[in-house]
């Protein structure tokens, strides 16, 4: 089960992150697989730790703080951005769930383009501004064909 939120941020706080999330001068760094077994070699992505082992990891923490204060959460496990370049046909991460125990998840879609995130057989479109909660279930992504890259913000937390 999940629930979606449309325009999640006022435009402004929206149009604020995503220029972050869309400089050049934003550090994101390669991640060989989007899951750990897989060895497709088009499942890659590129990432930026903001917060995991139970610290802040990036100097660009501050710039959540939007996201974390309209999410009830209570306890920050990991928060990480995620860009997954485009590809001339689309393709999907191996199926996974982001932690071995029970928390909460929310993805934050930062641009619009035709990649989803598979939840229990439902495809969640890439809509700029959107954002999806669930459990920590199984789930998985995709590639976009129709943008340069995919951007989104994944968040587990305890509420």
């Amino acid at each position: 089960m999940f629930k979606i939120i449309d325009n999640f941020l006022n435009p402004k706080e929206h149009f604020k992150l995503k220029t972050l999330l869309e400089s050049n001068l934003f550090p994101w760094y390669f991640i060989k697989n989007t899951a750990d077994n897989s060895t497709d070699l088009y499942d890659y992505h590129f990432c930026h730790n903001y917060f995991c082992d139970n610290q802040i990891q990036s100097d660009y923490f501050d710039s959540l703080k939007i996201l974390i204060d309209n999410i009830n959460i209570k306890k920050l496990i990991r928060a990480r951005a995620n860009l997954t370049p485009a590809s001339h046909k689309q393709t999907k991460s191996l199926i996974h769930k982001d932690q071995t125990f029970k928390c909460k998840i929310a993805i934050y879609y930062v641009n619009t383009n035709n990649g989803y995130t598979n939840i229990d057989g439902k495809k969640i479109k890439s809509i700029e501004n959107r954002i999806v909660f669930f459990n920590n279930e199984k789930h998985y992504g995709t590639t976009t064909t129709d943008s340069k890259n995919r951007i989104l913000i994944n968040l587990n937390y305890e509420f």
